[in-house]
């Protein structure tokens, strides 16, 4: 039996992967709550994990895939985290690197209707209640509203706050203006993702070590012998002693 012509024509498409997409996912997406630029979302990430077989997926490269800057796309994801439709885990790679990927389980659950928006909310502290309990202490009107700037105003993703808080207290510096400097630091280095962060802290870490080790070896090479100039004999210029007021005295009398 001879292929169809438009077998023919479209052998080129027909021989690319193709990716599995659940029809429940399709029908049922907008009565679950998802709108249409995170399906997108999710379509990538699902045709990622197919095709690839990773999903492991840089904000950069996840907005490529949906045609959205690596913010818009972060903050589709971290909606998309807080409402129960996607997880991010964290495991260690081959090389023993510590990575980040997307499982998109809840998602799963969620059309089975397993799980609600509000049990997947359970597990988790919304940010006021975690720098509340970190400060020991309720939260002024300022604080709240610089909370709110920062998720808001400024687009800093939820989980960057929290890592910034955590900073903070490591440091003993229970301050918002010293987190908003943290927070600044990481926006000047361009943290787009916990892999990101765990990068730029390595090799803060390692900046710091190699920095005390010129330390060490400055102290151990103890003070230069410095060489002691010899001293300049003195010698008085008569010149420059006499008194002007003599100076025809000194033109009829000079010195032998």
């Amino acid at each position: 039996m001879q292929p169809s012509g438009r077998h023919i024509a479209n052998g080129d498409f027909l021989s690319t992967p193709f990716v599995a997409v659940p029809y429940d996912l399709l029908t049922t997406h907008a009565h679950i709550g998802l709108h249409a630029h995170e399906l997108v979302v999710l379509l990538q990430i699902l045709a990622n994990g197919q095709v690839r077989g990773t999903t492991e997926l840089s904000p950069q490269d996840l907005g490529d895939l949906c045609g959205m800057s690596s913010k818009e796309v972060m903050g589709c994801v971290e909606r998309l985290v807080l409402e129960g439709y996607l997880a991010i885990g964290e495991k260690f790679d081959e090389h023993g690197a510590h990575v980040t990927y997307f499982d998109l389980q809840p998602l799963w659950d969620r059309i089975r209707g397993k799980s609600s928006k509000k049990e997947a909310r359970q597990f988790r502290k919304d940010p006021l209640t975690l720098f509340e309990e970190e400060f020991g202490r309720p939260l002024s009107a300022m604080e709240c509203d610089q909370l709110r700037t920062w998720l808001g105003e400024n687009g800093y993703p939820e989980w960057l706050v929290i890592e910034a808080l955590k900073e903070s207290v490591l440091a003993n510096k229970y301050s918002f203006r010293y987190i908003d400097r943290i927070l600044y630091d990481w926006q000047r280095h361009n943290i787009q993702s916990r892999q990101d962060l765990d990068t730029y802290r390595q090799q803060y870490r390692d900046k710091s070590g190699r920095g005390e080790v010129d330390s060490g070896r400055k102290s151990n090479a103890g003070p230069r012998n410095k060489t002691t100039a010899p001293a300049k004999s003195k010698t008085t210029d008569k010149d420059s002693v006499r008194d002007e007021r003599y100076a025809n005295f000194y033109q009829l009398f000079p010195d032998g």
